[in-house]
């Protein structure tokens, strides 16, 4: 394979003529390594795809840097750039199939015995001045020095949904740039969302198409969950913040205590992501204590807690939404006992439902973090089952990437679990939840005009909304 410009170079924008780079590989030499990798077989993916001996155009890496750079190499520095471009090369041959690779070489062979046999030519290739040079190659290298990155456990590396959210932020900035530079010319298709314009962004551009789809086949795109929490593991955690907590000598400690007990019944009951629990003000909750239960027509004895989320940040964000929790469960969770010890910790009587503090604070003012909560209480009260005997525990034992923190890293343990739990009928439960109320609570609401229309214009009263979390856990 001979670089397009191997023999005569190309012009750089001061007039000058680059070196030519005589730049001749044999198909198998092209390749990359660490630290780059590979899941799949082989190293599939690090390699060109083999049997291919057509080729509209091949581009070095050196050109298509120089051609970026607008100079000529300093190889010092710029054999980073090089790397990138090597590997954003091979992920752009990938985004085909191998076996797609086979079918169509035999093809455009065929294609090529006609131009021989009949003179007339068929795959004839367009003429370049230079090598590409925009914004679509140096997105790629980006997303390609984004894709080395460690994942969020010890032995993982980030997934293509993870570096593809940096071609999505660039097709935010681009189709804003679009709009004001170019008004009355630039057009959004209703049902794709592309947006057309001749020139078109960077991120619909087929060259950036191709490298998504073959850095996606290569790094791969199926995320590693944290394990799913069990219903007695945050039984023992809220158990354990009880003792703490009636154990503790200082109000500071009294109010961490609670904070921690709220925050571990609020991920179990609420389904909630870290940012829309830590984020809350007490302003945004509301508790109808038990004695109320029949002003708003819920079963004698049976209170609830419900917390506000506002505008949504996931789904519908065009409505405001709230989760509806039992103030004690049937199974024994007292969400409601919990809130009010926080409540008192931070010094606030009855008139807390005005009050714009947040509910999850440290004392110096900052307020609570996802990462705060798994050190601090999470990870340890684990540990601490886990040496107990714990048989679901006990399996996590420490080795490289099959600890407490490699396995139970993130808070979407606790919606894991909780979902899996109400799917099924269990001791000490009342009732499993039924599809519609895990929807319902979920909030994973699609978008209007994707719903079932029965399903928009349902509206859940409160005792409806309360039975997942009163019955089911």
């Amino acid at each position: 394979m001979v670089c397009s410009f191997a023999h005569d170079g190309f012009k750089f924008s001061n007039g000058a003529t680059c070196i030519p780079c005589g730049v001749c590989y044999h198909p198998r030499c092209f390749q990359a390594g660490p630290p780059f990798y590979s899941r799949r077989k082989n190293q599939a993916g690090l390699t060109l795809p083999s049997n291919i001996r057509q080729w509209a155009h091949f581009i070095c890496e050196s050109c298509t840097v120089r051609s970026v750079l607008d100079r000529e190499l300093d190889y010092s520095k710029d054999w980073r750039l090089m790397c990138l471009e090597r590997m954003r090369i091979l992920d752009m041959a990938h985004s085909w199939s191998a076996g797609t690779h086979n079918v169509y070489q035999q093809k455009l062979a065929a294609i090529r015995r006609f131009e021989k046999g009949f003179g007339v030519p068929v795959l004839t290739r367009s003429a370049l001045e230079k090598p590409p040079c925009g914004p679509e190659v140096t997105l790629s290298w980006a997303q390609e020095h984004y894709s080395l990155r460690p994942g969020k456990a010890d032995d993982t590396r980030v997934n293509f949904g993870t570096v593809r959210q940096l071609r999505s932020a660039a097709s935010q900035f681009f189709a804003w740039d679009m709009m004001v530079t170019n008004p009355g010319s630039t057009i959004m298709d209703p049902k794709t969302h592309h947006i057309l314009q001749i020139p078109c962004r960077a991120t619909d551009d087929l060259s950036a198409n191709l490298f998504a789809s073959g850095l996606s086949a290569r790094i791969g795109n199926e995320p590693k969950p944290s394990v799913a929490l069990l219903e007695r593991h945050v039984k023992w955690i809220g158990n354990d913040l009880e003792h703490r907590y009636q154990s503790a000598t200082t109000p500071a400690l009294r109010r961490e205590f609670a904070q921690a007990g709220f925050a571990n019944a609020c991920f179990w009951l609420g389904w909630l992501r870290s940012e829309e629990l830590f984020t809350r003000t007490f302003e945004d909750i509301t508790v109808i204590e038990p004695r109320h239960a029949a002003s708003v027509d819920l079963p004698r004895g049976c209170g609830a807690v419900t917390m506000n989320l506002g505008l949504e940040s996931k789904g519908r964000r065009d409505v405001y939404v709230d989760v509806v929790m039992a103030y004690r469960t049937f199974a024994g969770i007292r969400l409601g006992r919990w809130f009010h010890r926080v409540r008192r910790a931070h010094g606030l009587g009855r008139d807390w439902k005005l009050c714009p503090t947040r509910v999850f604070m440290h004392q110096d003012g900052k307020r609570w973090t996802s990462a705060y909560y798994r050190k601090t209480y999470l990870w340890p009260c684990l540990e601490e089952q886990r040496r107990q005997g714990d048989p679901f525990l006990r399996a996590f034992d420490g080795s490289p990437g099959n600890s407490i923190r490699d396995k139970f890293w993130s808070i979407h343990a606790y919606r894991r679990g909780a979902r899996s739990h109400v799917s099924k009928r269990r001791l000490g439960q009342y009732r499993k939840a039924s599809k519609d109320q895990v929807y319902e609570h979920a909030r994973w609401k699609r978008s209007r005009r994707s719903e079932a229309i029965d399903v928009i214009y349902r509206e859940w009263t409160l005792p409806d909304r309360i039975q997942l979390t009163l019955y089911s856990q």
